[in-house]
């Protein structure tokens, strides 16, 4: 018997893994010195930037496992029997059962977090198509399609099979669509192919189960497929979450399942190393240094998501390079959020909560002065406007409660006090 798993490339560990992850597009400073149209076209590769976590980590190895464990499989005895059971059930519609030992995995995490972008890049670390000698045969790591929005079990079906055809160049979907296949043909087929080509299925937006009356149908489907073909990976938002804990008839597949559940990033190392990576790609003219005042800020009005970050990082400059603004700070990012991010607003005020640190040398919340780099430290009634610089607050300033609080307790100033520095604040006898 062929050792398949043996065919996959090395499952790689540590820093050798985090730099095949890793993506930083090429950049030079002198890139702020060209025309306008030459900037905003080179901007969006700041969309290009990936650098790894613990969820990018946690999902390369748990996908090269599971086809790992699925190649192991393959060229055995049980697979024979099962290939033919399910040449039996394609061509008749007869099926008998032989059990497959797959198992499935789930990928759970709110929108904008990079779960599909994580998946993404592990399914490239897998490799291509794997060719093998003796029975020649052909191998697909892992395979992606999404869940139809209106969770028509016999759209998925039909992406499968379109998606193999693609992958090999064969012309399965074709053959499927005869008048004479019913649908639980199709199943069989697909069933078949999964089984004899595809180490792991990833099944995305699977958070539609829940959003449509149909959901239960393709649930049971994918159920059918983990029992007769391949490992099957399930992902989707947080809005499944009760399909998988709550369900009764989910019990089945949370019970062989392994979930994987992600947020977003918390205030801390992690987010404040991200925030400078993209503040190091400004294609704006005149460079400006992040500083602790705004990676606050940055948290303040992203809530630690990736995608809400990335996207406002651009917006900022380019707004700056269509206006002549021509610099990235904390006035910039505001207007990109007030102008472009209305619709995130009240989902990001919903979600406020206070940061938390995920180390002991996590980021503070406050940097209180230390004279010897000012344009680096946040200053007690002071802000830093869009160069670093320390100026007045004016109405406009982001100036949040929390800062006001610690500032009392530091300089043992009654709260009242600051706060009538920058708000309206009415004092009634009780």
């Amino acid at each position: 018997m062929a050792d398949y798993a043996a065919m996959l490339p090395n499952m790689l560990f540590g820093e050798a893994l985090r730099n095949e992850l890793t993506v930083l597009p090429d950049y030079n400073t002198t890139i702020r010195d060209a025309e306008a149209s030459v900037r905003l076209m080179k901007l969006s590769d700041i969309y290009k930037i990936f650098i790894p976590g613990k969820m990018a980590i946690e999902i390369y190895h748990k996908l090269y496992m599971m086809t790992s464990m699925s190649f192991s499989q393959k060229g055995s005895m049980s697979e024979v029997k099962r290939l033919n059971e399910n040449h039996r059930w394609a061509t008749t519609g007869e099926f008998h059962g032989v059990a497959t030992g797959a198992t499935s995995a789930t990928v759970i995490g709110c929108s904008g977090i990079g779960k599909s972008t994580c998946i993404r890049k592990a399914m490239n670390l897998l490799g291509g198509i794997i060719e093998c000698d003796k029975p020649y045969r052909k191998l697909i790591p892992a395979l992606i399609v999404s869940t139809p929005f209106d969770c028509n079990y016999k759209g998925l079906l039909c992406q499968i099979l379109i998606a193999i055809d693609e992958t090999l160049g064969t012309n399965y979907y074709e053959k499927s669509q005869k008048s004479t296949m019913n649908a639980q043909q199709i199943l069989g087929m697909v069933a078949q192919l999964c089984q004899q080509f595809v180490g792991t299925l990833i099944i995305d937006e699977i958070q539609f189960i829940v959003q449509h009356k149909s959901g239960q149908q393709l649930y049971r489907m994918i159920l059918q497929l983990i029992n007769t073909s391949c490992n099957i990976l399930l992902v989707g938002t947080n809005e499944c979450l009760p399909f998988f804990t709550q369900n009764q008839s989910a019990f089945q597949m949370a019970r062989r399942s392994v979930g994987l559940q992600y947020g977003a990033m918390e205030y801390g190392n992690e987010f404040s190393a991200l925030c400078s990576i993209l503040f190091s790609y400004q294609y704006v003219s005149i460079e400006s240094e992040i500083t602790d005042g705004i990676i606050s800020w940055l948290y303040e009005h992203t809530r630690g998501n990736p995608s809400t970050l990335v996207s406002l990082f651009h917006d900022a400059q380019e707004i700056a390079i269509l206006e002549g603004d021509e610099y990235l700070g904390i006035e910039t990012l505001t207007k990109a959020y007030n102008q472009r991010f209305q619709m995130l607003h009240n989902y990001i005020a919903a979600n406020t909560t206070p940061k938390k640190k995920t180390s002991s040398t996590a980021i503070p919340k406050i940097q209180f002065p230390k004279n010897e780099n000012p344009k680096t430290d946040f200053v007690f009634g002071e802000n830093l406007n869009e160069f670093g610089d320390v100026e007045e607050y004016s109405e406009l300033d982001y100036v949040s409660i929390d800062v006001l609080v610690a500032e009392s307790k530091i300089s043992k100033v009654d709260i009242t006090t600051l706060m009538k520095k920058h708000f309206a604040v009415v004092e009634v006898e009780i």
